[in-house]
């Protein structure tokens, strides 16, 4: 597709992400002229099944880690081209950056962005050698609603396992300002969980298998669980539980609460090399894992 060409989209929700969407796009713009970029892979026939691969200028390096990550916008707007403003600061790592877009509800309803997910990564998995990346270094991430699908991939290992991926080719999961439970009890009009359970589920649809926070099951891939210190009160309590049941279970978390970031700092301000959240990032992909004892 490329920034010149995106397809129209509904308007977003709420009415103050568009200011974000605009500075997402401009900055990604600005970000793509700094990097080599392979734009619009197709991993499926839909035109919203497409990917983009940045590496540093000049790159010759093999066997780079891998960071894929997916947009925000509430599973009904996005594009990959969103994320693109984090690609210079990853790869300087050095590390090989994939920004990821799906198929959106109200057209596709869940699980098919998930769907879109896994299928992804399983052929980043399959094919990111081709360009540098080290298939078996993967760190999967997003930003909001992308958050909360590399969240739920990370904790299927039995849908990676039949995309052929396997589940230790995953080294962490570093969502951002996401959700992970989206399982309403009759929520109220106008809110958001109504919005959410209106678009993303047909009536009647049980909503718990697409949450992450009830597929946590015997997860060893480590979390890094970021949000804004001012973020959307529910993202806010979801991370709180989410951080409290991966501990309680004694799997490997950590929690990253971004000082005065409200739910859109926490994309466009980790676009920084010197970024608390982006230096936390380079240190696990570049080996620094280990220093993070499992929690409990």
């Amino acid at each position: 597709m490329g920034f010149e060409s995106l397809p129209p989209q509904p308007p977003i929700f709420p009415a103050e992400a568009a200011d974000y969407a605009r500075k997402a796009l401009d900055l990604s713009w600005e970000a793509a002229q700094c990097c080599d970029v392979d734009r619009d892979l197709a991993y499926g026939p839909d035109p919203r099944q497409r990917l983009d691969v940045y590496r540093a200028p000049g790159e010759s390096r093999r066997g780079l880690p891998v960071l894929v990550f997916i947009h925000g916008g509430g599973w009904t707007n996005g594009y990959k081209e969103w994320v693109g403003l984090l690609a210079p600061a990853v790869t300087a790592f050095p590390a090989v950056f994939v920004s990821v877009s799906c198929r959106l509800a109200p057209d596709h309803r869940l699980p098919v962005p998930f769907d879109d997910c896994v299928r992804a990564i399983g052929w980043i998995h399959r094919t990111i050698a081709d360009y540098g990346g080290d298939p078996e270094s993967l760190f999967v991430g997003g930003h909001s609603s992308g958050g909360h699908l590399t969240a739920l991939a990370t904790l299927r290992p039995d849908r990676l396992e039949a995309e052929g991926i396997p589940a230790d080719a995953i080294r962490a999961c570093l969502p951002v300002s996401a959700r992970f439970d989206l399982v309403f009890d009759e929520p109220e009009p106008g809110t958001v969980e109504h919005r959410h359970q209106s678009v993303l589920f047909a009536p009647g649809q049980d909503a718990t298998p697409v949450s992450p926070f009830h597929q946590i099951g015997a997860n060893r891939t480590p979390f890094l669980l970021a949000y804004g210190s001012r973020d959307m009160p529910s993202i806010i309590s979801n991370n709180e539980r989410m951080y409290d049941a991966l501990l309680a279970r004694g799997l490997p978390v950590e929690s990253l609460v971004l000082d005065d970031h409200d739910h859109f700092d926490t994309a466009l301000e980790t676009r920084h090399a010197d970024h608390p959240w982006t230096a936390r990032v380079r240190k696990m992909m570049l080996g620094g894992i280990g220093d993070q004892e499992p929690a409990g």
